[in-house]
């Protein structure tokens, strides 16, 4: 994991006594250069929760799954359709992974031979490279998510799931990861929004997007379904927002036998 490689890099036992002991300037270039180029879809990521005993006694997920935590409390839960993207088109990788790495990584992760193929007949254009990354999208984020709405359904609070599909022009990187910031807080003309989006990002889009989140922060509701067993998705993306049951379902089922940590 991330803190044996950064102990390793220090030259130190990977113990917090250790690590107290190092300088903190060294310690955070070590940080940095250990979790240079770490995103969630390879999992080195430069802070991760602890669960020491004390601030957190649970994972949190398994503790919203089982509602022994937040079991009252209202959630707002939602994915980008080409979360990779961000990651994979800076660098080339959409081009570079061939159906070899595509084959390895698919037996890394024990992906199932039936889910795989459901992936391919869906998307009979995509590079090995992207078709990866929709899988790698769907098994990291989409997957655990919707587990979690399913284990909430019957909870006190309220659990609702959104979709951001609306595809930036720039670079490629269609539905990435983070696009739709700009959107939810309706910072449209702010530079860091528009290096993802570009100039021309419609309003509309951000209009209803920000009035869905601020119905949800002041009443509860961000104007949707909350999730039942028909899995109510908004999607919120190219024309009007527009509410979706179980959205690529014959892909997310594929995944039922395969558990992962979210």
């Amino acid at each position: 994991g991330t803190t044996e490689l950064i102990a390793r890099r220090l030259g130190v036992p990977a113990t917090a006594a250790a690590f107290a002991a190092v300088d903190p300037a060294a310690l955070l270039t070590a940080q940095t250069e250990v979790t240079s180029g770490g995103n969630p879809l390879t999992g080195r990521n430069s802070f991760q929760l602890v669960v020491d005993g004390e601030l957190l006694t649970q994972d949190p997920a398994e503790a919203l799954r089982t509602g022994s935590a937040a079991a009252g409390v209202d959630l707002l839960l939602g994915t980008n359709t080409e979360e990779y993207r961000l990651w994979f088109v800076p660098g080339g990788l959409t081009e570079r992974i061939g159906r070899l790495k595509l084959r390895l990584a698919l037996l890394k992760f024990k992906v199932p031979n039936a889910t795989a193929r459901t992936y391919r007949s869906n998307r009979p254009d995509a590079t090995p490279g992207e078709l990866l990354g929709a899988l790698a999208t769907d098994l990291l984020l989409r997957v655990p998510l919707n587990r979690l709405a399913d284990a909430r359904a019957g909870a006190p609070g309220s659990t609702y799931v959104y979709e951001f599909g609306w595809p930036s022009p720039v670079q490629r990187l269609g539905a990435c990861h983070a696009l739709e910031l700009g959107f939810v807080f309706d910072t449209l003309a702010h530079p860091d929004t528009m290096a993802l989006t570009g100039p021309d990002a419609p309003q509309q889009l951000a209009d209803a997007m920000h009035r869905a989140w601020v119905e949800f922060a002041t009443t509860g509701d961000p104007g949707w379904p909350s999730w039942d067993a028909s899995r109510p998705v908004r999607f919120f993306g190219p024309g009007a927002p527009a509410l979706v049951l179980a959205p690529r379902d014959d892909e997310l089922r594929g995944w039922e036998p395969y558990r992962t940590q979210p």
